[in-house]
Order: structure tokens, then C-alpha cells, then sequence
């Protein structure tokens, strides 16, 4: 078995050429988008991972349709939030066809966890000329947190595991919050070790913090995206609130 360096082993990463998330602040964070051969989690808020997963399906599809190259989306949905309205409105906004990139994008949903262990361990093996892999919500159908559980976990795991060593495919991963911590993603170490990239993203009401936690080269850093302050309406101004003798003054 040959043995690089970690000098070479970056550099060799490094011929691939970084994919767009289309999230401005994450690709911000991650120093200019996400690498083909590293397997991507994110976790928190669930409404900013699924926008990400649908910007990220159509950014990579042009940065492969830009280049000639041809290749399939797997979307794994267990959120069953999977927009085709919004992969088209991107579409097009990335001057793309939306019927070309709905075309490339394969959808499995899952709608207990059994379904979700079976499509990951044995059905993603089956689909040809993948070059990315989505998984959306890969542990939102968790019934328990018994051993069995975990072990049907690390079965669905090691098939995509198979997948990304078979395909070179990029892998990008979201999963809920743990429900009794603000840093911890459901599914524990299993999970969290198996990612080369983690990511956690907290939407509050001022901003939407996104947290590198871990990655095989850059530091941990903080990125913040303010939101725009909303205007108190004066309703002492407004009609819905005036009183009768405004009208026989």
C-alpha cells in the first residue's frame, strides 16, 4: 500500500476544482466552495441546509456542464422538502435549462428509518455515473437511540462509503441538532467521525452563524451573516387605528 504525505495528499485534492455551494457565506467559510473527494455534514437549522442542498445540486451541475462533462445527482430526501420549483428557479438564474437539471437529478425518498438504512446500505450502490450524493436529513427518521440504531447507522454509512470510493463523488450530508444540545448533531460520533468537513449553521432572529468544527486543512473559524433590520410601523399613522373623532375633527 503506498503512503503519501499529508503535503500530498492535499495537493492532489487540490488539482479538483472547488464546486460552488451558492451559499456565499458557507463557500466564504470553506475558503471558496466544497472538494470533490471530501464528505461534506451539515447541521442546525434545517430550512439553511436544504436551501444549500438545492444551490449546491445546480452549481455543480454547471460547473460540470460548463467543463463537458456529463453525470447524475443522487438526492436522498428524508425531509421531503426537495423543491423542484426552486431547483428550476436557480436554474435559470445560473442560465441553465431547468428541465436538463431536474433530468440529472435522481430522487429517493425516505420516510422511516428502515427505508433510509435500506436506500443508503444497498440502492445508492445500483445507480450508475454518480458524481454527487446528497443526503437530506440522515437522521430525521431516527425512532430511538438504541444499539440497534446506531448499528443500522454504520450499515447505511458504510454504503456510502462504497459510493464515494467507487464514484469519486462528492458527498454533502445534513442532520438535525441533537435535541438536548446546541452543538451536537444527531447521531453522535458515528456520524460526526465519519464527515472529513463539519459545519454547523445556527439560524437566529439577527443573523445566521455558520461554524467550521472540522476540516482536514483549514482552521475552525466564525462567519455571520446580519439580517436586515425590519421597520416598526407607526400605527398611531394608520387608518386601522384611528379613533371616530379623527374623522369629525
Amino acid at each position: 500500500m503506498e503512503l503519501l504525505s499529508g503535503y500530498t495528499f492535499h495537493k492532489e485534492n487540490s488539482k479538483y476544482p472547488l464546486i460552488p455551494s451558492g451559499d456565499s457565506k458557507l463557500d466564504e467559510l470553506l475558503c471558496g466552495g466544497l472538494h470533490r473527494e471530501l464528505i461534506y455534514l451539515l447541521y442546525g437549522s434545517k430550512k439553511i441546509t436544504n436551501d444549500i442542498l438545492h444551490s449546491t445540486a445546480v452549481s455543480f451541475q454547471k460547473r460540470f456542464l460548463d467543463d463537458g462533462l456529463g453525470g447524475r445527482i443522487a438526492y436522498i430526501d428524508a425531509t421531503n422538502k426537495f423543491s423542484p420549483y426552486k431547483i428550476s428557479t436557480l436554474a435559470l438564474s445560473m442560465r441553465l435549462s431547468p428541465s436538463l437539471v431536474l433530468g440529472n437529478i435522481l430522487i429517493s425518498r425516505a420516510f422511516t428509518w428502515p427505508q433510509m438504512v435500506e436506500i443508503l446500505e444497498n440502492k445508492l450502490l445500483k445507480i450508475d455515473d454518480i458524481r454527487m450524493v446528497l443526503v437530506s436529513g440522515i437522521t430525521k427518521l431516527f425512532g430511538n437511540y438504541e444499539r440497534s440504531t446506531f448499528e443500522d447507522l454504520s450499515r447505511a454509512i458504510n454504503g456510502i462509503k462504497k459510493v464515494a470510493q467507487k464514484t469519486k463523488s462528492l458527498v454533502v450530508i445534513t442532520a438535525p441538532l441533537h435535541e438536548y444540545s446546541y452543538v451536537r448533531v444527531k447521531g453522535g460520533n458515528i456520524l460526526s467521525h465519519f464527515a472529513k468537513v463539519l459545519v454547523l449553521i445556527n439560524d437566529e432572529d439577527r443573523f445566521t452563524e455558520y461554524r467550521l468544527i472540522q476540516h482536514p486543512y483549514l482552521p475552525n473559524k466564525r462567519v455571520v451573516r446580519w439580517k436586515a433590520r425590519k421597520q416598526k410601523v407607526d400605527r398611531s399613522k394608520t387608518l386601522k387605528n384611528t379613533t371616530l373623532d379623527f374623522w369629525f375633527s
